[in-house]
């Protein structure tokens, strides 16, 4: 029963080991990234009666007064505001194989939540096609490429969520 589950923050170090073992990229998102120190990492747990069944990995980018900066938050998430806060990418998902029915959106909306976004965007592989992102109401972009700073050639089905409606995204829906 979803009585038995609940979310909470969790370090990047816990967040690792489920992620590692529960989806198909080999690592947790950014640790060989060459400017490691230009992502804020938040995780999020999934806890089946205390045990972590479950993690989500949350990505925000530390704001610089470079113009560059904001040209690439407006062409990566589709939009931007003065200090870009509150944009935030979801590299990992991942849950370990659980009996409770709709278990991974329960977790994903109740991890937003608690990360209270104002703009929220992610990406799925070619052939997944990120089902997850359509049951918890993402709209969907179509397939770009240069989503993935390791794999900048292959395409992805870019989703994109704006809490904050004083927001507008440039990018039309497909």
């Amino acid at each position: 029963m979803k009585l038995d589950y609940e979310v909470s923050e969790i370090s990047f170090e816990d967040a690792r080991p489920i992620i590692q073992n529960n989806n198909d990229k080999e690592d947790i998102y950014g640790l060989d990234h060459p400017y490691p120190q230009s992502i804020i990492h938040d995780c999020y747990g999934l806890l089946n009666n205390n045990q972590l069944v479950g993690a989500v990995q949350f990505c925000s980018y530390v704001p610089s007064p470079n113009p560059k900066y904001h040209e690439w938050v407006k062409e990566y998430f589709g939009c931007h505001t003065d200090t870009c806060e509150g944009f935030y990418e979801l590299a990992r998902l991942a849950v370990e194989p659980q009996d409770e029915h709709n278990i991974t959106s329960w977790f994903l909306s109740r991890a937003i939540k608690l990360l209270n976004p104002k703009v929220l965007i992610t990406a799925a592989e070619e052939d997944k096609g990120g089902t997850i992102y359509k049951a918890t109401n993402f709209d969907y972009y179509g397939l770009q490429y240069d989503r993935d700073f390791y794999e900048p050639d292959k395409p992805f089905h870019t989703y994109l969520k704006i809490f904050d409606k004083s927001i507008q995204c440039e990018w039309k829906k497909t």
